[in-house]
This record gives structure tokens, C-alpha cells and sequence, in this order.
């Protein structure tokens, strides 16, 4: 199995340099796209966030901010203390900021593994301005709709993971559970860090732009095959936006606003695509999951679950 799973890897790479020489337009085209997107949005947006995130994870400044939220998240959720930062965190800005806000809290051992899988499930997606803005204003025009397409996305993330994880508790026994929370993770030493210094300044800067340049690249890869799809002939124009979606919301969602579809069908589209995250936004997921331990796998199931959920809510609402 691991090696059909590495000859489908390589395979894939190879096709992807083929596709890339078949379409040399496209390809520069998307690349030009995905670095001016990163540049012009996701570098000046998410890389503060980063290196401020790095700052209070070093700083131990994450545990005072979750004991302030810890009395209404930890009823709500059943979470510790310091599993209320990656969701206050994650939710003001998006992906993957979700994800690395939980990674590093697991790393900082803050918070077991089987938590940081819950929360990594139900804090990772896109942002609020992403929401509001790009896509209920900027694609859609249609402002009136923002809070709603807000409230759905963001419900659907929360009921996703609470599903998945009664859904642990259920089918593999609560033992299992356990199991997976009692493994080992780094000592958390509330004292360590604690003091400012510009060596830590520095480590934070210098993960900040290379947590960014990751997220970059990936952005660009997908990119490219989202305008090699978009210039594969004529037809089928919202099939391809649909496709192009998967891949790179950004991209996708900008191709499917485009299209001569009824808005209502716009809507539920963009809102699945945007719960789903797509692949780059998985991809990126993945890369700041680093040594955690945390499962992408499980991620995925979780994703798939918000998506369907958000469908379905999606399809009520413009239905009524």
C-alpha cells in the first residue's frame, strides 16, 4: 500500500510538470495570480498574526487570554483553559492560523493531543473578513446575506467537530479516547519563556516568514492548476469554477460569482466550497501541523462533515 501510495505521488508529480509544459500560459498565469494573491492579501494580513501568535505561545500570554474566555468555551465545549486560545485565535483569523494556534499549543504541551484534534477540527476556517468581505460583498453583492453565510459556516464548523468527537466517544469506546490523550507530549512549565528577549523576537519573526513563504508556495501550486483547469476549452463554465474551487477557494469562488448561475445556486456553492476550505487550504493545514501529532486524516472526515452540514443549512436558508 505505501508503495502504490508513493508510484501515485510521484506519478502525479510528473503529470503535474506535463500539464505545466502543455499549458505554459496558464501556468504563468496562475502563478502570477497566487503570488500577487499572497502578496497583496495573505502576506500582510496573516503574517502579523503569526508572529504575534508566536510571541504569546513563547510568552505564556495564551493563558491568561483562555482564562478570561474559559468560563463560557469550557461549558460550551468541554475544552481546558488553554484549549480556549486556539478557538478565540482561530476564529478571528482563519486558516491556517487555526491549525498552527493549535499545533503549537499541543507542542507547548498546553493541551493533549485528542483535545487539540477537536479543536483543530472546529477552528480552522476561514476568516471572518474572508466571509463578510471577499466573498458576500466583493463576489457575491449580495452584503445582505454576510451574517447568515457567517453564522452557517461557523455553525458548521462547531456541529462538525462536536459530531465527530461524540462520535469517537461512541463507536471506539471512551477508552480510545483516552488512549490517544494520554500519550505523551512535552511538560508544560507556565514558568518557561516567560521573559521578553529579542533572541525569541527573532525566533518568532524568522517562523513567521517561513510559516508564510509555506503558505505562499502551496498557494501557487494550487493556483496553477486552478488556470490550467480554467483554460482547458469553453464549456462546462461552472463545472470548472466548481472544480477550481476545490482546489483554491480564492480562485474558485471569484470563477463561480462569475458564472451565469441563479444566485441561490451561487450561494450554497460558495458556502460548501468555503467549509470545505479546499485542497490548498488542507495542504496548509497539513504543513503546520508539524510534529504535533495531530491526524490530517481526521481533519479531513471533520471538513467533510462541515461541508455537508453547511449544505444543508445552505439549502434551508434559500429555500425560505
Amino acid at each position: 500500500m505505501k508503495n502504490l501510495k508513493n508510484i501515485m505521488i510521484k506519478a502525479g508529480i510528473v503529470l503535474y510538470l506535463i500539464l505545466m509544459l502543455m499549458f505554459p500560459r496558464a501556468s504563468f498565469d496562475g502563478a502570477s495570480a497566487g503570488l500577487l494573491l499572497w502578496f497583496h492579501h495573505i502576506l500582510p494580513n496573516l503574517l502579523p498574526f503569526i508572529i504575534i501568535s508566536n510571541l504569546m505561545v513563547r510568552l505564556n500570554i495564551t493563558t491568561q487570554i483562555s482564562r478570561i474566555f474559559h468560563p463560557l468555551l469550557g461549558r460550551l465545549f468541554g475544552i481546558s483553559v488553554d484549549g480556549c486560545y486556539p478557538i478565540v485565535f482561530g476564529f478571528l483569523s482563519g486558516i491556517p492560523m487555526g491549525a498552527k494556534s493549535t499545533a503549537d499549543m499541543v507542542l507547548e504541551g498546553k493541551i493533549n493531543r485528542s483535545e487539540g484534534q477537536f479543536l483543530l477540527g472546529m477552528c480552522n476556517n476561514a476568516s471572518p473578513m474572508f466571509i463578510l468581505g471577499y466573498i458576500a460583498i466583493t463576489q457575491l453583492k449580495l452584503p445582505h446575506i454576510k451574517y447568515a453565510l457567517f453564522v452557517i459556516i461557523y455553525a458548521s464548523a462547531i456541529l462538525a467537530a462536536l459530531i465527530y468527537r461524540a462520535f469517537l466517544y461512541r463507536i471506539r469506546g471512551k477508552g480510545a479516547v483516552l488512549r490517544i490523550a494520554s500519550l505523551p507530549v512535552m511538560p508544560n512549565n507556565p514558568s518557561a519563556n516567560t521573559r521578553f528577549s529579542f533572541a525569541i523576537l527573532d525566533s518568532s519573526i524568522m517562523n513567521g516568514f517561513e510559516v508564510i513563504t509555506k503558505v505562499g508556495g502551496y498557494i501557487i501550486l494550487f493556483s496553477i492548476l486552478a488556470q490550467i483547469i480554467s483554460s482547458m476549452g469553453s464549456g462546462y463554465l461552472p463545472v470548472k469554477a466548481v472544480l477550481m474551487g476545490i482546489l483554491e477557494i480564492t480562485t474558485g469562488i471569484s470563477q463561480i460569482c462569475k458564472s451565469s448561475l441563479d444566485n441561490n445556486i451561487k450561494i450554497v456553492l460558495v458556502a460548501v466550497i468555503t467549509s470545505f476550505g479546499g485542497l490548498s487550504g488542507l495542504a496548509q493545514t497539513k504543513s503546520m501541523l508539524a510534529n504535533s501529532g495531530l491526524s490530517v486524516h481526521s481533519y479531513i472526515i471533520v471538513k467533510l462533515l462541515c461541508a455537508l452540514i453547511t449544505l444543508i443549512l445552505t439549502l434551508l436558508y434559500v429555500s425560505l
